[in-house]
């Protein structure tokens, strides 16, 4: 069952073209623009969602699941994007450090950013490319 039958997977690459854009713009907020989440964990579960959102969207819109040879197009693509989203993760937070609106670079951040984009892409690789090559096999 499909969870956005009407959505194909152009749609899918706009959509994670936008929620990475969306990221960056969130990234460069001043810090006095968001609300205090000094001493909760709220900031680092916001991280694990957006990359786990980039990491969904993009896997979905480069190697979408109806796919005939999505093992082929998860290695092919799959790898360069997972290469491509661990340097967006540490890129966001240089990033974040060099802006000049009251944001640093946080080690933790990254951390959170990698959590969620790794959860990502390993579910959606037991969830989608490992049900494929079972039903082939």
């Amino acid at each position: 069952m499909r969870m956005f039958p009407s959505l194909r997977t152009v749609h899918y690459r706009l959509l994670a073209t936008l929620w990475t854009v969306g990221i960056l713009v969130a990234l460069t907020l001043p810090t006095g623009s968001m609300p205090d989440t000094q001493g909760t964990n709220v900031d680092k579960i916001v991280h694990v969602g957006l990359f786990a959102g980039f990491g969904l969207l993009w896997l979905r819109g480069l190697c979408p699941p109806d796919s005939q040879r999505l093992s082929a197009c998860f290695r092919r693509r799959g790898g360069l994007l997972f290469v491509g989203g661990v340097l967006f993760a540490v890129g966001t937070e240089v990033y974040q450090h060099w802006l000049p609106v009251q944001r640093m670079a946080d080690p933790y951040d990254v951390t959170a950013d990698l959590l969620g984009f790794v959860v990502a892409f390993v579910g959606y690789y037991v969830y989608h490319v490992g049900r494929s090559d079972r039903a082939s096999a």
